[in-house]
């Protein structure tokens, strides 16, 4: 009975083709999953894909852990040369956004994506896939241009958070800031399903401070066991808390770079659940995550087997000192 749920995914299917990538007749568009992704979902994608003029290609590649996690086949970036539009359906990695190679053709503007990577129905259906996402998108624009005209960056939450970093100036897709609000109809775009946050690397060796991170983890999950972490000049200096901190520890000690602070986000989302999904509360509104690992997408140079998104809760979020979102509000 689970595969009836094709049914649920279908209007949301064409929903995101139609209007959010706005995929036009005759573009390609890859969609790239692996043998953990929700078939449905791709299945309803590529019909409303055909539906819409363009033509799909369904691509299953292996499942990647830490050791690779970032990487696609080389088949596939190859394919990537001749298409107009890369969906990520993968459920064991965030491969299909982390690669070189869609961050490169990203930049060349060649190329326009959506990431559903690790992500099943329900982020198709409930919580934060019920936001107005024109209005999601214009409140993206509106805070990442007064976060890219700030020189620092301050984060806190009561449960112990407290950092600060530099604002990178250089432009990633355009601009200082990523604006990730589910909208992506242009060369150059990149945006997420269910989605709404803004997002940059911090500049470089500047991210000083402490994280107290209670809410969810990639690849390690939620808990009540909160991770505290110790951060010099943008590197990871200590690890301390339960179960979740031992897991991040053993994945600090066995994949290189992993340590590097690759991005600082922003959730915007007021639909997003609390729910201990990463991917959904990562985009809620108050929340902010830092990411461990690569920071390839976010334009820098530190290549990492991992990209590891990190959930604070209820932060407090300032830009040279003022408020840009407090206590689950925008106030900036």
């Amino acid at each position: 009975m689970r595969d009836l749920r094709v049914i649920e995914a279908i209007p949301v299917a064409h929903r995101i083709v139609r209007r959010h990538l706005a995929v036009k007749p005759g573009e390609q568009v890859l969609l790239v999953a692996d043998p953990q992704t929700d078939m449905a979902m791709a299945w309803a994608l590529a019909g409303a894909v055909e539906e819409a003029g363009g033509e799909f290609t369904l691509a299953v590649m292996p499942a990647r852990q830490e050791a690779r996690a970032t990487e696609l086949t080389a088949i596939l970036d190859a394919g990537l040369e001749r298409a107009d539009v890369i969906i990520g359906l993968t459920a064991s990695s965030g491969a299909p956004t982390y690669s070189r190679k869609v961050a490169e053709l990203l930049g060349q503007k060649r190329l326009r994506a959506m990431s559903m990577v690790m992500r099943s129905m329900d982020n198709w259906i409930r919580g934060a896939a019920l936001a107005d996402y024109e209005e999601l998108d214009r409140l993206g624009h509106r805070l990442a241009d007064v976060w890219a005209a700030a020189s620092k960056v301050s984060v806190s939450a009561a449960a112990g958070t407290a950092f600060t970093a530099g604002v990178t100036k250089e432009p990633v897709m355009g601009h200082p800031v990523i604006v990730e609000c589910g909208i992506a109809r242009e060369p150059g775009r990149e945006a997420a399903f269910s989605d709404g946050e803004i997002s940059q690397r911090p500049l470089k060796d500047t991210f000083e401070g402490t994280l107290v991170v209670d809410g969810p983890v990639a690849k390690i999950g939620a808990g009540d066991d909160p991770i505290r972490i110790e951060v010099r000049r943008g590197k990871v200096v200590a690890v301390e808390g339960g179960r979740r901190a031992r897991r991040l520890q053993q994945i600090l000690e066995t994949v290189p770079g992993a340590d590097h602070i690759a991005e600082i986000g922003l959730g915007l989302n007021p639909m997003s659940l609390r729910n201990g999904d990463f991917e959904e509360e990562k985009k809620a509104l108050g929340n902010v995550h830092v990411a461990l690992g690569s920071d390839l997408f976010y334009g820098g140079t530190h290549a990492c087997a991992v990209h590891l998104d990190m959930v604070i809760r209820d932060a407090t979020f300032l830009l040279d000192g003022k408020p840009l979102v407090q206590d689950g509000r925008v106030v900036g």
